[in-house]
């Protein structure tokens, strides 16, 4: 039975909020390799997400800066996944998702900085073969009601239905805008896997001095 994605509103995968990427047509090693950019990912091990936290943290420690982004990754079904963990609010931009989709991959961006004092929504993008395709705010009230990107017609209709755009409630427009989008490109994340089970993990950022 799939997990889908409406937990993710529900649940804390890191005290900064989440940053996920998913991808159909990647594997999750690939996946990685093309979050890291120009430079190759550093294998961290399998580990916890409280294992990955006490890894950056001490990294930070010994080189006295605070750069590092990590991802912890792995499948379900025929999606690859990578969940950032360290420094990544404000730093893991969707600009590079236009490089990451090319070659007809699917990817999906989840993104939400809940510690941001300017109490930003959170946020959905979707990438295919290098061209962005749509994304919106998951919580339109006093926020952005457009949705953007080329075919905003894939969830207008859908969260229009679900009442998204007039929903003042933050956190239930943040759990329908998550099941739309859930229905829409079929997506799922495995639940105790990614809060409470092992994943392999390896450093995308701020590798360069390790």
């Amino acid at each position: 039975m799939s997990d889908g994605i409406g937990w993710i509103a529900r649940e804390e995968i890191a005290w900064t909020g989440y940053c996920i990427t998913l991808a159909r047509g990647l594997e999750p090693e690939e996946l990685v390799r093309r979050l890291a950019g120009d430079t190759a990912p550093a294998p961290l091990g399998d580990c916890t997400g409280y294992d990955l936290d006490t890894q950056l943290t001490r990294r930070e420690r010994e080189l006295r800066r605070s750069d590092s982004i990590a991802a912890r990754y792995g499948a379900v079904g025929d999606l690859a996944f990578a969940v950032a963990d360290g420094y990544w609010p404000g730093e893991m931009n969707t600009g590079p998702l236009l490089a990451v989709s090319k070659g007809g991959a699917h990817v999906f961006r989840l993104y939400y900085e809940s510690q941001n004092p300017k109490l930003p929504p959170p946020e959905f993008t979707y990438f295919h073969n290098g061209e962005y395709v749509c994304g919106f705010d998951m919580y339109m009230h006093t926020w952005s009601h457009d949705i953007t990107g080329s075919r905003p017609d894939l969830v207008s209709a859908a969260l229009q239905a679900a009442g998204v755009p007039d929903e003042d409630r933050r956190d239930t427009a943040h759990t329908k805008s998550l099941a739309v989008v859930e229905e829409q490109f079929q997506l799922t994340l495995p639940k105790e896997q990614v809060l409470h089970g092992t994943l392999p993990a390896a450093l995308i950022r701020g590798q360069e001095s390790m």
